[in-house]
């Protein structure tokens, strides 16, 4: 009998290689929110720093006093944009995780389908070789029953 073949190798594989795609993607997002992170934090600690610096006693002129106000609310911005960049980041994520979960869906549909074609194959083959061995054992007493007369 011929090697089992399942007639959906293919798409079975185009299913596995969707879903190592999308799995990639996902870390690549995971990734750059993570970066975001950073930078949010960076920026936060620049923040702390210059509040701190403008509250000591040592900035006393108004053009100082301007500047670090004018960085401070340049520092809030950044902090602000970064905050969405990470929201924005994190609705992408979870998008992709539905991707992701969606293509392993899909994949393991056809693994299913493939284990029960191989459960069949291999019922036949099992059933084939039982056909075979049951005929040799007849053969064999068919012969001992022709020497015995």
């Amino acid at each position: 009998m011929k090697k089992f073949q399942f007639k959906f190798e293919t798409v079975l594989k185009v299913k596995e290689k969707k879903e190592e795609q999308l799995k990639r993607e996902l870390l690549k997002l995971h990734k750059l929110q993570y970066e975001q992170h950073q930078i949010l934090e960076k920026i936060k600690e620049e923040k702390l720093m210059i509040s701190n610096d403008k509250s000591s006693e040592t900035v006393t002129d108004i053009q100082s006093l301007i500047y670090y106000e004018q960085y401070l609310n340049l520092l809030r911005k950044q902090i602000d944009d970064t905050n969405k960049k990470i929201q924005e980041l994190q609705n992408q994520i979870d998008n992709k995780r539905e991707e992701v979960i969606q293509a392993s869906k899909e994949k393991k549909t056809f693994e299913r389908l493939k284990t029960h074609y191989l459960n069949e194959y291999n019922k036949i083959i099992i059933a084939n070789e039982q056909k075979v061995l049951d005929e040799i054992a007849i053969n064999k007493y068919n012969r001992k029953e022709q020497h015995n007369y």
